[in-house]
């Protein structure tokens, strides 16, 4: 009899152990979700933001089912009308990376307000310091297609991309490449998605049943500037 309900204590004990260490695990999960929630709400609106916040809506960006285009804008120049050079235009330029003629054009803005794209098809060092003492800025000679021309004033360099809400994450593509996740997948992807409406487009982020938490819906842009 001893030995009976020893044993039966044992089990209990056993049992209850497992139980704990199941319940811990799905906690331990359900908290991993929601930090990867959180986390994937804030890439999302300070990428998006960002991006949108320097591209004009309809000309450089649109949103269509479950892509929105963009020229998406490394970096701003100015042309160096005091540095004339032959073989190209030395641009003053500052930004997130460096040009880079592999994937990169460029939107020149002309002093009579005319704006044109070239493609950039070679970067290299310039001398002189452009005229200003702004040291994030670098002095650089660049080679496009067409030429800038007289009248140059302002250079941004932009690629080519779009952003998905696929597959559960956000998601960029450039070029003819696949789409990378920028966040974790932690979404349902049946109820996420953009929202274009009242001359605006937000975001609505929907996190999965074991991330819990309420959906997030966030302002993105006008689609007319105010």
């Amino acid at each position: 009899m001893e030995a009976i309900v020893a044993l039966v204590l044992a089990l209990f004990v056993v049992h209850m152990g497992l139980t704990t260490v199941g319940e811990l695990h799905r906690s331990g999960l359900r908290l991993s979700a929601r930090q990867d929630a959180l986390l994937s709400l804030r890439t999302v609106r300070h990428v998006l933001r960002r991006e949108l916040g320097h591209a004009d809506p309809g000309r450089d960006w649109s949103v269509a089912g479950d892509s929105l285009s963009i020229r998406a804008f490394r970096g701003t120049g100015l042309v160096c009308p005091e540095l004339p050079s032959s073989t190209g235009s030395v641009v003053a330029y500052r930004g997130e990376r460096a040009p880079d003629p592999s994937k990169d054009s460029v939107e020149v803005t002309y002093s009579n307000g005319l704006v044109r794209h070239s493609d950039l098809t070679w970067v290299g060092s310039a001398t002189g310091s452009c005229g200003t003492p702004d040291p994030s800025e670098v002095a650089s000679l660049w080679r496009t297609d067409p030429p800038f021309g007289e009248g140059a004033v302002l250079a941004r360099v932009f690629e080519r991309g779009s952003y998905h809400l696929s597959g559960a994450a956000l998601r960029y593509r450039r070029g003819g490449g696949g789409r990378q996740p920028l966040t974790p997948a932690s979404w349902s992807d049946a109820d996420t998605g953009w929202r274009v409406a009242g001359g605006r487009v937000a975001v609505e982020l929907v996190p999965r049943t074991l991330a819990g938490g309420r959906p997030w819906s966030g302002f993105l842009a006008w689609l007319v500037r105010p």
